[in-house]
């Protein structure tokens, strides 16, 4: 852990019973736990963590993001109640990039700081070549405030890197699980330099940790965050991040909740970072969470 007791978390998911009542019996699987933003914040401030910055981000199984602004007006009531526990958190917000549902409304909100297209497992093939550049994907590309982002999640490189080719040059970028959640086929892999090279040639993509979803051991996913430094530089990485609640598997189909809860998710991204700075000599607190001053503040 750091000295300081400071955190921020660049990515997590808060919503509730209610929230997942409206997709209960639509999934191929089992319904996560609750994860509401009070429980998670007196976890840590209980641990004695502070958290500061907070990005709560659009949860892929529900049908929008009214979970994500629930959580700015729940994060009011906390800090009216008791201004001292949680008076010095700020919460911010991605929702859903879908043209239709982040309209100009919804993105002009102050605490809205960007989009996500989710795409999990779809296979490079399955991105068209208009799929997100038709004339409804620009209109939404234009609804974009200077400050925001559009935040790309596939678990294959090349899906990252075709989405990635069709959003607009001068569009913030976040390239979520550092870009690839195949650590077995190394940070060398054909498509990954290329999405890499594609990131570096338009000079405001960023990647995102935490990186347990690329490889659940530290040394493995730093070889990934070493590969990015060297492409786009260290400005580009944020690692501090805990994509809580963990949901979902490893390749090797072990739960990430079995293996990580907010702390070891913490000492998971600090052990990463050291491996970094040991290679390269960046300061480990740059790699954790330099660049969020860029989309967060």
């Amino acid at each position: 852990m750091l000295p300081s007791t400071e955190r921020i978390d660049s990515h997590v998911h808060f919503y509730t019973s209610d929230d997942l009542h409206r997709v209960a019996g639509l999934l191929p699987y089992d319904l996560p736990a609750p994860h509401p933003l009070t429980a998670y914040l007196d976890k840590l401030i209980d641990a004695g963590i502070a958290p500061t910055v907070i990005n709560n981000v659009h949860l892929s199984i529900l049908p929008d993001s009214e979970n994500v602004f629930a959580s700015f007006n729940e994060l009011k009531q906390l800090q009216v109640a008791n201004p001292l526990r949680y008076g010095n958190v700020k919460l911010v917000g991605t929702i859903k990039a879908d043209p239709v549902y982040a309209t100009r409304e919804r993105l002009s909100h102050p605490q809205v700081v960007g989009a996500r297209i989710v795409l999990h497992d779809a296979p490079p093939q399955t991105v068209g070549a208009s799929d997100f550049s038709d004339s409804d994907w620009s209109a939404f590309y234009a609804r974009l405030l200077p400050h925001q982002h559009v935040h790309i999640y596939a678990r294959e490189a090349e899906t990252n890197l075709r989405v990635l080719r069709q959003v607009p040059g001068g569009v913030r970028v976040i390239i979520d699980h550092l870009g690839s959640c195949h650590a077995e086929r190394g940070p060398a892999e054909p498509a990954y330099a290329a999405l890499l090279a594609e990131a570096k040639r338009r000079g405001n993509v960023w990647f995102k940790g935490p990186g347990y979803r690329t490889s659940v051991q530290p040394a493995q996913t730093a070889c990934f965050v070493m590969q990015i430094v060297h492409a786009v530089g260290a400005g580009k990485v944020i690692l501090e991040a805990t994509d809580a609640p963990h949901v979902g598997t490893d390749n090797n189909g072990v739960p990430y909740s079995s293996q990580f809860d907010l702390n070891k998710t913490f000492s998971f991204v600090d052990a990463v970072a050291r491996h970094v700075s040991s290679e390269t000599r960046i300061p480990v607190g740059q790699l954790l969470r330099a660049a969020s001053g860029q989309w967060v503040s």
